[in-house]
């Protein structure tokens, strides 16, 4: 009798084993994905005036745009920001500090430069993260999940 209740346990052991391989097979790939991206919302665009005075765009076709930040190499995908190449996180972020990403592309120019910049407070405490993309004299902001 007790050879047969421990192959009987032996069984559920594996059986057990086999249905926690397979569920976390089935939830690792959400629950990890939200640690490796964060999706983001543009929710103002706007641009510096040559006097130097910001000028919301009301009616930006990139308001309401969505975009994904890879955070480990700081690639952008999505329509608004889609041609940046290259890019380089500078600071991961933390309960202090900003991730931050920036791409830069020489100029035509002998000495010139462009100079793209994206910040996001990953530190905010209701799950909602403000960014803050600065390109030229173009600045988009929203918010990250």
């Amino acid at each position: 009798m007790f050879q047969e209740m421990k192959s009987g346990m032996t069984q559920l052991n594996k059986f057990q084993l086999f249905i926690t391989l397979i569920c976390s097979v089935w939830i690792s790939p959400g629950a990890f994905a939200a640690e490796k991206i964060y999706r983001c919302e543009v929710l103002s665009d706007a641009y510096i005036k040559s006097n130097g005075e910001l000028d919301i765009v009301k009616d930006s076709p990139r308001i309401g745009q969505e975009f994904v930040v890879i955070k480990k190499t700081g690639e952008v995908v999505g329509d608004v920001m889609d041609s940046l190449g290259k890019p380089k996180v500078i600071a991961f972020g933390s309960n202090s500090n900003s991730y931050k990403v920036v791409w830069i592309k020489k100029a035509a120019g002998k000495d010139g430069a462009f100079v793209d910049y994206l910040s996001i407070n990953g530190f905010a405490k209701d799950g909602k993260y403000p960014f803050g993309f600065f390109s030229g004299a173009l600045l988009m902001a929203g918010v990250c999940e």
